[in-house]
């Protein structure tokens, strides 16, 4: 029995799988919304990666207790099914901050074990948390242009995959709710198969052919120049200044785009992009009007069930040479570049500050520092930050206390956050936020919406944007050419593999 009018506890149960599953074509598979967490690396990836990506989720949204939280326009919108109205109340909308409607449906999740052993994934809440949250925590006041700023599922089924192989189908169980328990005990013994997907041709319809820049080279080299005079003025230390590409697709010109019933070609442009470069964040998030291919190399923050804290900024980049001579120069080049290495100590700085807010005190401390690691693309500095939680800290609490992401936002944050947003001059909408879970167990993990290409449909259904934001941090050592060369870095490790031509 537990404490909720006598209710007998739930319980998540798991079921062995005797084969690895295709997760891409499961998810192809799935009708609605789905969230698939995709953990992967390329061959010769450092150590330090592999404990990012052992595991992948791919969790469905058609359970019994399937509950929808978005939050749009400054209100929230809980839609909540009669099955699981015992823990978040019925359906509703309210004109409360982001944060604290999370943390009010974190704590009214029911609390269950990690139903295997590592997992640290218990169902729960999965999807995104955009940039424009941020305002909850003394940022710009802007939302999101044309979808919600946050969107996320309370999951009661999921396939999760380790990095051997080995796989599971979870699904959560209550006693007293014969009907729900019946139809998540069936799925739960279902094939958890799908159609294999296919190879399509570089050129079908539907695939993205060229983006355009919201600005021009030149005015981002400008905008680099404004930062540098802010940071020469004591406004800031360090800025990250981003910009978009808005992405176009065979045959849409001069006419609307439409996804056929069924039909999910987005799918077929992440699976491209996850062949291309595999990492450790990637995700593909199908959420109503809403699609989001994600190839993050960066976790924001990671949350053990028992309030443990790590946090792994990314800041300093070098796009890869195909020659393995060159390339090692590259690297080197990364290793005794002062800028780049003061770019992440900031960044580690920054979050040392965000987690001190909630964590134990003395508990916080820089693990390693500016670590190279090498990925299909790019080689990058890598820091690792950690923290410890006290007892019954509210893990929306946490996350509002260090978001949006350091790396994403520059130092001071709220002054650098102020300045790049008047230069940017727009949202940013899914990208610079975060994706992925909050557990029924007390865990948590977030990855930073970076090299993220999202798509956001009509109420038609017509295509009414697509774009890919990319950026990089400004300090006073910047060279205007130089940062304008990263973002076009940034931008081929996603439309290299689409085989995109990228112009601004």
């Amino acid at each position: 029995m537990d404490d909720r009018g006598g209710l007998t506890g739930p319980r998540v149960v798991a079921r062995r799988l005797d084969a690895t599953p295709d997760l891409g074509a499961l998810a192809d598979a799935t009708r609605g919304d789905v969230v698939w967490l995709d953990s992967g690396l390329p061959d010769g990836a450092p150590d330090t990666a592999h404990e990012r990506a052992r595991w992948s989720v791919l969790a469905r949204t058609d359970g019994p207790f399937a509950t929808r939280f978005r939050h749009q326009a400054r209100r929230a919108v809980v839609d909540v099914p009669p099955a699981a109205e015992r823990w978040f109340g019925r359906s509703r909308v309210e004109d409360r901050p982001a944060f604290t409607v999370l943390g009010d449906l974190l704590d009214s999740t029911p609390s269950v074990d990690a139903p295997v052993p590592g997992l640290g994934f218990a169902l729960g809440w999965v999807g995104f948390l955009g940039y424009e949250l941020g305002r909850e925590s003394g940022g710009p006041d802007r939302t999101a242009d044309g979808h919600a700023d946050a969107e996320l599922w309370f999951v009661d089924r999921a396939v999760v995959v380790h990095a051997d192989g080995r796989a599971w189908a979870l699904a959560l169980v209550v006693d007293d709710d014969p009907a729900a328990g019946a139809a998540n005990q069936a799925w739960l013994e279902g094939p958890h198969t799908g159609r294999t997907r296919v190879d399509v041709a570089d050129a079908a319809p539907g695939l993205p052919v060229g983006a355009t820049g919201r600005v021009s080279r030149t005015a981002y080299e400008a905008a680099v120049e404004t930062c540098r005079a802010e940071i020469r003025d004591g406004n800031a230390f360090q800025v990250c200044l981003t910009t978009a590409f808005a992405v176009g697709t065979v045959g849409t010109v001069g006419r609307e785009a439409r996804v056929a019933p069924g039909a999910d070609p987005h799918l077929d442009e992440y699976l491209r992009l996850r062949r291309a470069d595999p990492v450790p964040f990637g995700a593909y998030l199908r959420l109503g009007p809403l699609r989001v291919a994600s190839r993050s190399p960066e976790r924001f923050l990671s949350i053990g069930a028992d309030g443990s804290v790590v946090a792994e900024p990314i800041k300093g980049t070098r796009r890869r040479d195909p020659d393995p001579e060159r390339d090692a120069v590259v690297r080197a080049g990364l290793v005794s570049s002062a800028k780049d290495r003061a770019e992440n100590v900031m960044i580690v700085d920054l979050l040392r500050n965000d987690l001190l807010r909630t964590a134990v005190p003395g508990s916080v401390h820089v693990e390693r520092l500016c670590d190279v690691e090498t990925y299909a693309s790019v080689h990058q500095f890598v820091s690792t930050v950690s923290a410890v939680l006290p007892e019954g800290a509210s893990r929306a609490a946490v996350v509002r206390a260090a978001f949006p992401p350091g790396s994403m936002t520059g130092a001071p944050k709220i002054s650098a956050m102020a300045i790049a947003d008047r230069l940017e001059d727009a949202p940013r909408g899914v990208y610079s936020g975060v994706v992925g879970y909050f557990s029924a167990d007390g865990s948590v993990d977030l990855s930073v919406a970076i090299r993220t290409l999202v798509t956001v449909f009509d109420a038609r259904g017509a295509e009414r944007s697509r774009s890919y934001g990319a950026g990089g941090a400004v300090t006073w050592s910047s060279v205007a050419a130089d940062e304008a060369d990263e973002v076009e870095t940034k931008t081929r490790s996603v439309f290299g593999a689409l085989g995109v031509t990228a112009r601004w």
